[in-house]
């Protein structure tokens, strides 16, 4: 029996999508106030290691118990807990509401979430996309070209820095998990290990996974129209 990888197929896979591909996956963003700017700069640099480890071994957790390994399934929780502990304290979370939260099309949000209070939010993923309004002229083509080469060695800033200085817009894409409920979801699923119910361990651990979340903020935004409108 298979389990659907999700996103913990590629964690901390950052990496720049082009063209038409990401045309269709990313909304247009609008221009961000100095806040967002701030929380986009500090989101993009701060992906929980930790947490994209625990997530990792969480679903290794999930595929021992349907290949009737319970001490490694064991094993792999009791790592799991250890590293959630970890990114509880590597100061990546961060408090948002989850109505708050500006998922791209085709992704998770829960309904009634809108008057749900802030949160912990460990940033276990992120991507980047160009934005909707890319058009691949040949100085832009060619900066995607190095950002990319960039974000291979995982120099993200620098990457970002290349986009910038050609005025491409990108958008950053985390995948976050609520930390508690995470937390919560993880110590149940080992209560039911160290019990023998094998099948409420798998559902609680299948829980904390489908409570990921994904959130888009600007990394780049470059408002060209705007200012061909103060030209005119």
């Amino acid at each position: 029996m298979r389990i659907s990888t999700g996103i913990v197929a590629a964690l901390l896979g950052t990496t720049m999508l082009a063209g038409a591909v990401s045309a269709q996956q990313t909304p247009a963003a609008p221009a961000p106030t100095m806040q967002q700017k701030a929380e986009a700069a500090r989101d993009f640099m701060t992906l929980s290691a930790d947490g994209a480890v625990a997530f990792r071994t969480l679903h290794m957790a999930r595929i021992a118990i349907f290949e009737a390994d319970p001490v490694v399934a064991k094993k792999l929780l009791a790592d799991t807990r250890a590293a959630l502990a970890k990114a509880k304290v590597d100061s990546t979370a961060f408090m948002k509401a989850e109505g708050d939260l500006k998922a791209p099309k085709g992704m998770n949000a829960a309904p009634g979430a809108v008057s749900a209070p802030a949160v912990a939010w460990l940033p276990i993923d992120g991507q980047l996309t160009l934005g909707e309004d890319f058009v691949a002229t040949p100085a832009k083509a060619a900066a995607v070209a190095e950002a990319n080469k960039h974000l291979e060695k995982g120099q993200r800033k620098e990457a970002i820095e290349k986009l910038k200085l050609a005025d491409v817009n990108v958008v950053f894409t985390m995948a976050l998990a609520p930390l508690d409920r995470t937390m919560a979801d993880v110590d149940m699923a080992a209560k039911f290990m160290d019990e023998g119910k094998y099948y409420e361990a798998n559902a609680a651990m299948k829980k904390a996974e489908d409570g990921v979340r994904y959130d888009s903020v600007a990394a780049i935004a470059v408002p060209q129209k705007a200012e061909e409108k103060k030209t005119q």
